[in-house]
């Protein structure tokens, strides 16, 4: 028996049929549309062609000032930047790229504008004359101080004599905080004295003197900026009577043994940190301030003076984490020559009294970036 086909069902299947091809049309459209890349123009472009440069710091905050991007509709943190330095950083080429994972979603057919070169002229002339003195690293640490303090000699106070079973006095390690080495110098209650020459005081400094390069001796008519950073432990203990943390002292002449400037803590209701000062044989405090603030904090100390009959003194101690002054003082007018001096030189380190011993404690004073430099 033949098979019998109805034009109803065929109708329907066709329009079925139909409907179907319909609805997939407008899919692929859509499925076309989601993978399309787009086009679209990013660019840099530098206000420079050359950028003096003094270091690392100043260059960076200058090529962000010189630089300008535009991202067309991508977001920027779809774009990649880079820097690319010649051998001798006298060159730069900065470019701008879509990063690997919108690179099929993104295309920039005008490349002319993704990179630009600029010049880069370092100024050497900005280099000091200052003479460093910065910890490497333990070992040799007494070598170290003398090859720059006062090479071939011995610019070095400590109190090694009468307790070398603890060993050398001044070491240096790494400081998280600096992220550096540093010079860690210690005292002991017992048994440190002062070289074993003095008995009822401790000393534990670094200097320079006689033996010292020329560049390292204030002379009259001179000006210059000593800078340090130093660190008092947390607990620190002065004593009532004088805990030295750094002196100027004039050699030569009638008053060679009073100190002419002197920076020292001191024990009372509250501790203090003191400015000192002496034009002929008599201290006077020129200004203070509590301790405490000081203490547990990495310090950056700057002392600038001119050296004569009419000298000028200014010192700066601000805290390094914030850049916060915690003390200064300035005197545009002050007497900061001697009769018959031959010379000044700076102290640094821990010289205190024992008289009232049982006020102290053992310390570690840290130390760091020690610099000299004659204007």
């Amino acid at each position: 028996m033949k098979k019998r086909f109805h034009l109803g069902k065929i109708l329907t299947l066709s329009l079925i049929l139909s409907s179907c091809a319909s609805d997939s049309e407008p899919m692929a459209e859509e499925q076309s549309e989601e993978t399309a890349i787009i086009v679209t123009d990013i660019s840099v472009v530098s206000a420079e062609t050359t950028i003096p440069w003094i270091d690392d710091e100043d260059l960076t905050s200058k090529l962000e000032n010189a630089l300008t991007y535009t991202y067309g509709v991508a977001l920027e943190s779809e774009i990649e930047k880079t820097f690319r330095f010649n051998t001798d950083s006298t060159q730069v080429v900065v470019a701008v790229n879509f990063k690997e994972g919108f690179q099929t979603k993104y295309r920039d057919d005008n490349l002319s504008n993704n990179s630009v070169l600029i010049e880069l002229d370092k100024d050497e002339a900005t280099e000091t004359n200052a003479v460093e003195l910065n910890a490497d690293g333990p070992g040799d640490t007494y070598a170290l101080i003398t090859s720059v303090l006062a090479p071939g000699h011995d610019p070095i106070e400590v109190p090694d004599c009468n307790h070398q079973g603890f060993g050398e006095h001044i070491s240096e390690v790494f400081d998280n905080e600096l992220n550096t080495n540093v010079f860690q110098f210690d005292i002991h209650v017992t048994p440190d004295n002062d070289r074993c020459i003095n008995f009822d005081r401790q000393r534990n400094e670094i200097k320079s003197y006689d033996k010292s390069p020329d560049n390292l001796l204030g002379v009259e008519n001179e000006r210059v900026v000593y800078k340090w950073k130093f660190k008092l432990p947390s607990g620190f203990q002065s004593s009532p009577n004088f805990t030295h943390l750094h002196q100027l002292k004039s050699v030569g002449g009638p008053l060679a043994s009073m100190p002419m400037y002197t920076l020292t803590t001191r024990k009372g209701s509250p501790d203090r940190l003191e400015l000192r000062y002496a034009e002929t044989d008599r201290q006077v405090t020129l200004s203070q301030t509590d301790l405490a603030p000081l203490v547990n904090e990495w310090l950056e100390v700057t002392e600038t003076i001119t050296y004569g009959i009419s000298g000028t003194y200014d010192l700066q101690i601000k805290r390094i984490s914030d850049d916060a002054i915690l003390f200064e003082y300035s005197n545009s007018s002050i007497v900061n020559w001697r009769q018959d001096a031959e010379f000044v030189r700076p102290k640094w380190g821990i010289y205190r009294s024992l008289l009232n011993a049982q006020d102290l404690r053992d310390e570690s004073i840290f130390y760091a970036n020690f610099s000299v430099e004659e204007l």
